[in-house]
C-alpha cells in the first residue's frame, strides 16, 4: 500500500500550484510503480478549494489553463489502476470534491462536509465534480448542490452513497486501504478496469466541455466569481 499525505496548507494555498504538483508527482509515481492500494490521507480543510476560486483571474479560468492545471490532476487519479481510497477530514470543496470523488472508496469524519461551490462560481467547473457526482448519486442531488451552493454533512453524504464510512476513528481509511491492498494484485487490477474503463472515455468528454464553461463563467466577468 502507498500513502499520500495531503497536508492543508491553510487559506489562499489550498490546491494551489504547489499542492497540485505534489499531488500530480505523488500520482505519477504510484501509476509508475503500481503496487496494490493507494491511500491519500486529506487533512484538515486541504481540498476545501471553492473559496479560492473567488480570487482567481480570467486567465487562471481559461480552458487549455483548466484542462492542464486541475482537469488533467482528476484524469490522473481516476485512471490510476489501483484502488484508491480518500480519507477525508474537514471541508470539502470544488476541485477537491472532485478529487474526492476520483477516489474508489471515501472514509470521512464527522467534520468533513461535501460541497461543490455554487452556481455563481466557476468552481464546480474546475474537475468535472458534475460528471463524477451525477455518475454516483444522479442529477437531482448534484443540480441542487450546484443551484444553491449548500454543502452535505458527512452524515447526509453517507446515506447518499457518496461515502464509505464516517468515523471519528483516523485509522479506518488505512484498515480499509490494507485490507483491499491483500487482493491479488492481478485480481485488484482487473476489477478496476473493469469499474473505470467505461468511463474514462465520458470523464474526458465532460471535462473538456466544463473546462470550456469554466472560461465563459470567467469571462463573463461576474464579481462573485
Amino acid at each position: 500500500m502507498t500513502e499520500v499525505v495531503v497536508d492543508d496548507p491553510g487559506p489562499g494555498q489550498r490546491l494551489g500550484t504547489a499542492s497540485r504538483s505534489r499531488l500530480r508527482a505523488e500520482l505519477r509515481k504510484i501509476g509508475r510503480d503500481g503496487g496494490t492500494c493507494a491511500l491519500l490521507s486529506v487533512r484538515a480543510d486541504a481540498w476545501h478549494h471553492a473559496p479560492e476560486v473567488a480570487s482567481y483571474d480570467a486567465d487562471q479560468l481559461a480552458q487549455p489553463v483548466v484542462l492542464e492545471e486541475f482537469q488533467s490532476l482528476v484524469g490522473q487519479l481516476f485512471g490510476l489502476g489501483v484502488p484508491v481510497v480518500a480519507e477525508l477530514d474537514g471541508a470539502v470543496s470544488g476541485l477537491g470534491l472532485a478529487l474526492a470523488m476520483a477516489a474508489d472508496l471515501r472514509v470521512a469524519t464527522p467534520r468533513t462536509t461535501l460541497s461543490l461551490g455554487d452556481a455563481s462560481t466557476a468552481a464546480a467547473l474546475l474537475g468535472g465534480s458534475t460528471w463524477l457526482l451525477t455518475r454516483a448519486v444522479g442529477y437531482a442531488t448534484v443540480a441542487h448542490l450546484a443551484w444553491t451552493g449548500e454543502a452535505l454533512t458527512s452524515a447526509v453524504a453517507e446515506q447518499r452513497g457518496l461515502l464509505s464510512r464516517v468515523c471519528d476513528d483516523r485509522s479506518a481509511a488505512r484498515r480499509l486501504a490494507e485490507s483491499l491492498a491483500a487482493v491479488p494484485t492481478p485480481a485488484a487490477s482487473a476489477l478496476k478496469r473493469a469499474l473505470t474503463s467505461r468511463q474514462r472515455r465520458d470523464l474526458e468528454a465532460s471535462l473538456d466541455y466544463e473546462s470550456w464553461l469554466a472560461g465563459v463563467t470567467a469571462t463573463a466577468g461576474d464579481p462573485r466569481r
